[in-house]
């Protein structure tokens, strides 16, 4: 495949004008301006358009009325497919408190979309949020399922399943025998503080035994506080800890926002979406972990004006980060290059680079979303999707 007069993001996510990109398989092989005209097989002339680097979802629970807890490959195929709509190529699947049973079951269906043919987003392994959680900050996570942080636990998935289905795993390091936990499989896994009333020295010593990521700060966490800084502090202040922030506007003020963008800069800020089955659905009633969740205007409310998820993506958040200000390769170096590097997989994936994947978003000049490509497979043409599937 060939890519004709696109502008594109390159290596050092800077613009490059007028460029050609080659594909062979399901990497780049060669950018520039002057390569060969021998190419053989599709090409596309793509003038108008600029290609960036596919964006990555570490924290999902769902989307299209379907939710990963919800165990069946059906559930699982349907997030692929609505994502790769939303410039998403890759994501984490990722589940809740919910019972082992369940849990056996979304490994289990995860297991049999891992092996078949990727038709949308493809999948960077399951993550865990829950069972490991503080009752205190569980929001509306079901505590009934909680568990205290157990090795064996993670081994009996492991050796049920698989390592390869397991990517991340959500933890509140105050928990007993987290740090334990931490130390013990931090070369096998990502773990992420989450849902915390950590202090600010119990977080510091995560981070020393392994703990280097945080899901959605400044949610789910003790406010930040200029005597005990807590968990938001301890994971702000210490450069080796990426933090997640889910950019909707309701989430985290848009003053924090910026706050937290200027504290963690271009390389530790990582946008997720931590989505629930109503994004991409209308307004109405919801299931989650076995609440009902109320959607009105696409805000989330269990009923006593708290937030539940989200109905967001990360293509939205990366336009409401430069509607707030944020330099162009900062809020796409956030949805793209820096959760690779969480899951250490940037040298295959996460900006356009020859030897990577071709993993792709073509987008107009008002960031309207044209063509997605997942390993070099077009899984989105917003030319031929059928009516109102290509709204971005």
């Amino acid at each position: 495949m060939r890519l004709n007069h696109v502008d594109l993001i390159g290596p050092d996510f800077d613009v490059k004008k007028d460029m050609s990109i080659l594909v062979e398989g399901q990497r780049i092989s060669a950018m520039g301006r002057d390569l060969p005209s021998d190419h053989e097989g599709e090409e596309y002339d793509l003038e108008g358009l600029t290609i960036f680097p596919g964006f990555i979802d570490l924290h999902i629970h769902g989307a299209a009325g379907a939710d990963t807890s919800d165990g069946s490959v059906e559930a699982l195929t349907r997030i692929s497919s609505f994502l790769s709509r939303k410039g998403v190529t890759s994501f984490c699947p990722t589940t809740m408190m919910i019972s082992k049973e369940r849990l056996y079951r979304v490994f289990s269906s995860y297991e049999q979309v891992r092996e078949g043919r990727c038709t949308g987003a493809r999948f960077l392994g399951l993550r865990m949020e829950g069972p490991f959680l503080s009752k205190e900050k569980c929001g509306v996570q079901n505590t009934d399922h909680a568990e205290l942080p157990s090795k064996e636990f993670i081994e009996d998935l492991v050796r049920r399943f698989s390592p390869e289905d397991l990517s991340i795993i959500d933890i509140s390091p105050e928990l007993p025998g987290a740090m334990t936990l931490i130390r013990e499989m931090k070369n096998d896994f990502v773990f992420s503080a989450a849902h915390t009333a950590a202090t600010f020295s119990c977080c510091k010593e995560a981070i020393s035994e392994g703990l280097h990521h945080a899901t959605h700060l400044f949610n789910a966490m003790n406010p930040l506080h200029h005597h005990e800084p807590g968990a938001v502090g301890a994971l702000l202040d210490d450069a080796s800890v990426t933090c997640e922030l889910i950019c909707d506007g309701m989430h985290v003020h848009p003053a924090v926002l910026r706050f937290a963008i200027t504290v963690l800069g271009e390389d530790r800020l990582v946008v997720v979406s931590d989505a629930m089955r109503a994004s991409g659905m209308p307004d109405g009633e919801y299931d989650l972990g076995g609440k009902s969740v109320i959607v009105r205007d696409g805000r989330t409310d269990m009923g006593d004006g708290r937030l539940a998820g989200s109905t967001t993506n990360i293509h939205d958040e990366f336009k409401y980060l430069l509607a707030l200000g944020a330099p162009l390769r900062t809020a796409l170096r956030a949805c793209t290059i820096n959760p690779a590097r969480v899951l250490h997989i940037d040298r295959d994936t996460g900006s356009l680079e020859v030897g990577k994947f071709a993993d792709m978003v073509a987008m107009d000049d008002q960031y309207r979303i044209r063509k997605v490509w997942v390993q070099g497979r077009l899984v989105f043409d917003a030319d031929t999707a059928d009516e109102g599937a290509g709204e971005s």
